[in-house]
Parts: C-alpha cells; sequence; structure tokens
C-alpha cells in the first residue's frame, strides 16, 4: 500500500470518527440528577466559629482570623530577627535563593 492512499485512508477514518461525535452528543441519562450537590459545593463549607489553637477556647471567625493575622505576623519578624543576627543563616538564605533563580533560568543543579 502507498503511503499516500495509507494518509487518506486515516484521514477518512479521522472525518468519520469526528463526524459520530457531532452524530451522537452526550446523552442527558448521563448527567447527574438536579438534586445532587456538587462536591465542590459541598467542600466550600463557610466556618463561622472555631477554636483558639493557643488554649482552645471558642472564637467566632473574625477572632480567628485576627489570630491567625497577628501570629503569622509574629513569627515573621521572629524569623527576620534570628536572620538577620546569625550569619550562618544569612549564607544559606543567600544559596538558597542563588539556586531557585538558576534554576528558574535553567541551569541544572542537584
Amino acid at each position: 500500500m502507498s503511503p499516500k492512499i495509507a494518509r487518506q485512508i486515516i484521514q477518512i477514518g479521522l472525518v468519520v470518527s469526528a463526524n459520530w461525535q457531532v452524530a451522537l452528543p452526550v446523552r442527558a441519562d448521563n448527567l447527574p440528577a438536579d438534586a445532587d450537590i456538587p462536591e465542590e459545593v459541598l467542600r466550600a463549607e463557610i466556618i463561622t466559629e472555631a477554636r483558639s489553637p493557643i488554649d482552645g477556647k471558642p472564637l467566632s471567625a473574625a477572632d480567628f482570623a485576627e489570630l491567625v493575622v497577628t501570629t503569622r505576623l509574629q513569627l515573621e519578624r521572629d524569623n527576620a530577627s534570628v536572620a538577620i543576627n546569625n550569619p550562618k543563616i544569612k549564607e544559606t538564605l543567600f544559596l538558597l535563593r542563588l539556586r531557585g533563580f538558576l534554576r528558574s533560568v535553567g541551569v541544572p543543579i542537584r
């Protein structure tokens, strides 16, 4: 069989299979029922009350958000002061940043 005939057979097969997709669309039986709640919606539950990770007391959502922000800021401040005072940590951070930059440029580093 010549390559030209083989190419034409493949093209005909592709056209026929594309037409079957148009002629036989997805049936409504295969779709989930209207009463079903999508899993994405079920996972997106809004939490309106929480407990403090420090002492376990109940907190409102606003108090919990404030606690998270203040804790994060305090950790960043503490980490920055440790890094400023320790030259070994400064050197390690510099090397990690350099390694990340070289990887982003495309230099293979293990």
